[in-house]
């Protein structure tokens, strides 16, 4: 009968944090690399989004981030400033769309030129979210690979 002993466990376990010391930096690169790709692939979902971008204002404001240990890659806005005209705020109101005010009410013969009450995001968040997956498990698998090598020199 075969069986997975504590000791065997254990043994894997210890071997496995040997290798991850010999290669200390190595999943906060894997997640700098993640971080790279999600910006490449959040840029390329706002140029299929219809934003009108042409100075790249807004692609500029999206910036890569890696977690203080190196768990985690996003990409977020800048916060370079606050208020309702902060990229972060701008970038909220592309994404998910945002109400249209209404006239004051107070011109007498104004007519609104705008009819619809709310404006539709673009989702360009949404839409990298999908297509960055395969991307992901590419270096993933890279980076299981590299580890396999260290687990069978070691």
């Amino acid at each position: 009968m075969q069986s997975l002993e504590k000791a065997d466990l254990e043994k894997f376990s210890d071997d496995l944090n040997d290798i991850l010391d010999k290669i200390p930096g190595a999943k906060r690169e894997l997640h700098e690399k993640i971080a790279i790709v999600a910006k490449q692939e959040v840029n390329t979902q706002i140029n299929l989004s219809g934003i009108q971008d042409s100075g790249g204002r807004v692609k500029e404001w999206q910036e890569p981030h890696v977690g203080s240990g190196g768990g985690y890659a996003a990409v977020r806005a800048s916060s370079s400033s606050t208020g309702d005209n902060s990229p972060g705020a701008i970038t909220n109101y592309l994404e998910n769309g945002h109400k249209v005010r209404r006239p004051s009410g107070q011109a007498k013969r104004y007519r609104p030129k705008i009819k619809m009450p709310y404006v539709n995001g673009r989702h360009f968040y949404q839409n990298s979210k999908a297509a960055l997956e395969s991307k992901v498990i590419t270096l993933a698998e890279d980076y299981a690979g590299d580890l396999l090598k260290g687990l069978e020199s070691g």
